[in-house]
């Protein structure tokens, strides 16, 4: 079964001058005509008995070794894309993480400090004869300035790895 090729009227290419779309023309014709003779032919005789590659071999071959190199180039900034991809998840895993443990940190302080004011509260209560300061009343207010600077300090950090994790 013999298959036509299909072809475009070239009258109707409308880039560049007339001069020019007249040469390219000219010149796709003579390329057609020359095609078409090697196809009835049906013979690679030029290349079986010419020991040179053929004008086309040469293109073909270094069509070839240009593309192999492209694939490879594209190939390691594949990979590198990759990797870059998959440290820049590991760090995210880690910063939420350590996202999670900050706040639960925090709220483990939040709780210390709400028992430390039940126990202000409760030493508030006692009998007028054990009301006097005691060095219990010292440290519970000491811990109570130190869970305050701990509670600043993991906002503090809460907050610029929250801005890390929206960047």
């Amino acid at each position: 079964m013999l298959t036509s090729r299909t072809q475009l009227p070239l009258a109707t290419a409308s880039v560049g001058p007339v001069s020019w779309r007249e040469s390219t023309i000219k010149e796709i014709k003579f390329s057609q005509a020359v095609v078409e003779r090697s196809d009835k032919k049906g013979l690679d005789f030029g290349r079986t008995t010419d020991p040179l590659p053929s004008l086309r071999d040469n293109c073909v071959q270094q069509s070839n070794t240009v593309i192999l190199s492209y694939v490879r180039e594209t190939r390691a900034v594949l990979v590198k894309l990759r990797e870059s991809f998959l440290d820049t998840n590991e760090e995210v895993k880690s910063l939420i993480r350590g996202k999670e443990a900050l706040e639960k940190k925090l709220e483990h302080i939040r709780k210390d400090i709400a028992l430390n004011k039940i126990s202000t509260e409760v030493r508030s209560t006692r009998p007028s004869r054990e009301r006097p300061r005691d060095g219990a009343d010292g440290l519970l207010e000491k811990e109570l300035q130190h869970l305050y600077h701990l509670k600043k300090s993991l906002e503090n950090k809460l907050r610029v790895v929250q801005k890390q994790l929206q960047v």
